[in-house]
Order: structure tokens, then C-alpha cells, then sequence
């Protein structure tokens, strides 16, 4: 691939993640505030590893809820890497929860709404680059491409819906990407356009529990789709242990399978960790992929309301 060379890619371009229910406000601003007061996340993610210049993704997010009131705000930074070709971009995500059934009577301010449906819109700015000393060259003696370096800053937005019951239940749909600009990159060498075509992602899960919530099966399932790139679905289970460890698997289409472990403190600290598993033929060629996050989630102590009449406590 020659980088200033007249052409045009069509590709799934908004960044993956194995690791899809800590990483899901990445991809879904609807679920900004939905997690806690302050709830955090960094991650990082290396694929095909034995590559040169192997692609890796590397994101830090925020989000939190305003006490009392039904409104989430959140966002996150995000560098993506894939050999001489990269973005880096910022993002400010704000949400609207929507409490289906209000608890009404005196002293009843420590539940929520067993129903909940948030709708997000998120806004930001992405810097896109083409590295010139990244490329493998036709013609090595170059030095004009060799040398040439190219960025572009493109504004973004994304929308999503999310709905929850309770912790049995949730599922969330989303459209990064939707201003779908183009990024031109032109010089005296030539011109290159990448298309940003929008995409729409679906998560799906919940949670089976028993023996007091300490042991349960956390099901879920995603799907993706990008305008020019195949339909990608995974499904999978997690077995949590007293709340403290779990282990699961997702079947990911494309001959992918994805390993995950982790470990949850005091249920406000959980690192997390998933390692993919291709088995096509040329696995042994692209090595593995790697992925963990560290998250934190911080609940501010309810205040307690007296009277009567509706009562919602956010």
C-alpha cells in the first residue's frame, strides 16, 4: 500500500475491544453515569503480535452521574495505532436517564428505578495521521516520500440508547461515527482518502445469580457493522465467584475465540484481562492479541429524603 498514491479505503475503522462490557461506554455514550457516581477505566490493547508496527489501542475514559439529578456526563481520550497510519482524539460524552417507575412513600431512598433507559450523545475531535518513515517503500531511494508526514483533525460524534432492568438485564445500541467526513490527505506527491463510514454496534447481557448474588453466570452477546467490512458477532459467558473472581469465554464470528479473567476489590477496583485466539491458518504468522483494563467505580453515600410523595434517588 503506497500512502499517497491516488486511492480510497473502506474499512471498519472504530476500534474493537475483547473486553466489551468494561469497555462499553467507549462505544456508547448512553451509558455515561450509568455505572456509578465516578467510574474509570484505562485500557490497552495489542493485536497480532508477532507483526511488525502491530496494530495497539490504547484509551482512558470517565464518566459519572450528578447527585440526585438524571443527567451523565463522561468522557475519554483514545490513541489507536496500525503501522503508519494512526488517530488520536478526545471525547465529551453527556446522557439523559430516564426512570421508568419513580418509588414513591417515606424512607424508601436507598433503591432506584428497577427500569431505566438512557439516551447519550457524545462530541469530539480526532487528529488523523499517515507517517511517511512507516511505510515500506516501492522505490527506497524516495527520500521525498520517505519523509513526508501527514495529519488531518476531523470533528466526530456518536448516539447511542441503553436500557437496564435492574442487574438482570441490559442492552444497548449505538452508532459511533455518524458524521462520516471524509479524511483527505493531498500533496504535490499525490492524494489519499479514507472514508469514514458509520457503524452500528449492539450489546446485549445480564446476569444470573444465586446463593445471595456471591456466584453467578453473566451471558452476553455483541454485534458490529460497518458499511464495506463483514458483520462481526460475538457471544459468550462469565462465571463470577463470590463476586470476587471470574473467568469466561466469547465465541467471536471470524474464527475467533477470546479468553477472559479478572478480579473485582471491594467491588470498586477490577482488573480485567482477555487474550484472542484466531484459528485460521496464518495464526501462527499474526501472533495473538492482548487486552486489559483497570476500572474503579466510586459510589457517593444517598442522602435521605423524609415525606411523602415521589422519591428517586441519582
Amino acid at each position: 500500500l503506497s500512502m499517497f498514491a491516488a486511492a480510497v479505503a473502506d474499512a471498519q475503522q472504530v476500534e474493537e475491544f475483547s473486553l466489551v462490557r468494561e469497555n462499553a461506554f467507549l462505544l456508547n455514550p448512553a451509558l455515561a453515569g450509568m455505572e456509578g457516581w465516578i467510574h474509570g477505566v484505562g485500557a490497552f490493547r495489542r493485536q497480532f503480535t508477532r507483526l511488525e508496527e502491530a496494530p495497539y489501542t490504547a484509551a482512558f475514559a470517565m464518566d459519572g452521574r450528578i447527585t440526585n439529578k438524571r443527567l451523565g456526563l463522561g468522557g475519554y481520550l483514545l490513541h489507536d495505532q496500525t503501522g503508519p497510519t494512526g488517530k488520536s482524539g478526545v471525547t465529551f460524552a453527556c446522557a439523559y436517564h430516564f426512570h421508568l417507575w419513580k418509588i414513591r412513600g417515606a424512607r424508601y431512598t436507598n433503591r432506584q428505578s428497577d427500569h431505566v433507559i438512557s439516551v447519550g450523545l457524545a462530541l469530539g475531535a480526532v487528529q488523523y495521521r499517515l507517517r511517511g518513515d512507516k511505510l515500506q517503500l516501492n522505490n527506497p531511494g524516495d527520500p521525498g516520500l520517505a519523509q513526508a508526514t501527514a495529519t488531518q483533525i476531523f470533528p466526530d460524534a456518536s448516539a447511542g440508547i441503553y436500557y437496564r432492568y435492574k442487574q438482570n438485564f441490559y442492552i444497548g445500541i449505538s452508532s459511533p461515527q455518524i458524521l462520516g467526513l471524509n479524511v483527505n490527505f493531498r500533496s504535490a506527491l499525490g492524494a489519499a482518502e479514507i472514508r469514514r463510514v458509520q457503524h452500528l454496534n449492539v450489546l446485549v447481557g445480564g446476569k444470573i445469580a444465586w446463593y445471595r448474588g456471591n456466584f453467578s453466570i453473566d451471558p452476553v452477546a455483541a454485534f458490529r457493522w460497518a458499511k464495506g467490512a463483514p458483520p462481526q458477532g460475538d457471544i459468550g459467558l462469565r462465571w463470577v465467584v463470590y463476586r470476587v473472581f471470574w473467568i469466561g469465554a466469547n465465541y467471536r464470528s471470524m474464527q475467533q475465540m477470546i479468553f477472559e479473567g479478572g478480579f473485582n476489590a471491594k467491588d470498586n477496583f477490577r482488573i480485567s484481562y482477555a487474550y484472542d485466539f484466531n484459528f485460521s491458518p496464518y495464526r501462527q504468522r499474526i501472533g495473538a492479541t492482548h487486552e486489559i483494563a483497570l476500572s474503579f467505580t466510586v459510589n457517593k453515600s444517598s442522602r435521605i429524603y423524609r415525606g411523602v410523595g415521589p422519591v428517586l434517588r441519582f
